[in-house]
């Protein structure tokens, strides 16, 4: 099913009504709710789907984004499930236990997770620098790069097991309800899970409803700077996949209109199967025109 993001709406449209009517407006049979949208603003919202008929496939995790932060930006990464602190960890899990009972009321299928990062310092402007003066591939390149991952690799282990004891709780409850969890592919280096984690969360917590949740325009990102591919990203990724997020990419900037950047789309196609939900997210404020010719584009070539 082809599902529109409110992520291109959610940030200036602060009635719920008038942002599944924005949905709906572009024909789409579903929707994914993002973080961005606030508890007063969902408050009419399930009424207003169920009217609109349009079928909530997918959730992003924290949503709402809860009003006892409100002095807080919404965001997928407002606390974090592999946190060092218990506390901060524990109130992770307590607000991602909440999208998953809103998740259930609206019978969507996938909670999208967004799982902590490694703490170290990334330095993400270094890697901005050295892609824009074309050295990422250069020896200097090569050598920042492998030291930023071993520092990564070696500081990492933690982190995991903080989220294994996070996603153990958590499995339980969407088993509950229904649900599964779907695990994003990151889009800096530092954040989990890392490519190579995939395999090692899927194997801990085999029969659980847990899976892959493929974004492009994170894995566009990762393959510029010479990290990983998308293609093995999705091939290790391919028994698990329960989604994916569809945006396109030039350069580093993501979450662009899609056929107006640099991603092959149609490397995806082997990974469709029938059922697998394609959400077309968008950055924040893209133009009404631009949000209807992704939805075309996908159309267009067979991504719908």
């Amino acid at each position: 099913m082809l599902a529109l993001s409110t992520s291109w709406c959610s940030s200036t449209l602060s009635d719920g009504s008038g942002l599944v009517a924005a949905v709906a407006r572009h024909g789409v049979a579903g929707v994914e709710l993002d973080y961005r949208i606030g508890a007063k603003t969902f408050g009419p919202m399930p009424a207003a789907l169920k009217r609109a008929g349009l079928t909530v496939v997918s959730v992003h995790n924290f949503c709402p984004h809860p009003a006892d932060m409100a002095r807080f930006s919404p965001s997928g990464d407002l606390l974090s499930l592999s946190d060092h602190e218990k506390e901060i960890r524990r109130r992770a899990v307590a607000l991602t236990a909440r999208t998953l009972e809103i998740a259930a009321e609206l019978e969507a299928g996938v909670v999208v997770l967004h799982c902590g990062r490694v703490a170290m310092e990334p330095e993400i402007p270094a890697w901005q620098r050295l892609f824009d003066t074309d050295q990422i591939r250069s020896e200097q390149g090569r050598e920042f790069a492998a030291r930023k991952l071993a520092q990564r690799d070696r500081l990492k282990g933690p982190h995991l097991d903080a989220l294994c004891f996070s996603l153990d709780s958590l499995l339980r409850l969407a088993d509950r309800h229904g649900l599964r969890l779907g695990l994003e592919n990151r889009a800096h280096f530092h954040e989990l899970p890392g490519p190579e984690d995939f395999a090692l969360l899927f194997e801990e917590f085999a029969g659980a409803p847990l899976g892959y949740w493929h974004d492009t325009g994170h894995a566009q990102r990762n393959a510029a700077l010479g990290i990983c591919t998308p293609q093995s990203l999705l091939a290790a990724g391919a028994k698990h996949l329960l989604g994916l997020h569809l945006h396109d990419a030039r350069g580093l900037t993501d979450h662009l209109p899609l056929g107006s950047g640099e991603i092959d789309f149609g490397a995806l196609k082997p990974f469709l199967a029938p059922g697998i939900p394609r959400v077309i997210e968008l950055a924040p404020g893209t133009p009404e025109a631009d949000v209807a010719a992704s939805i075309r584009y996908c159309h267009q070539n067979g991504l719908a």
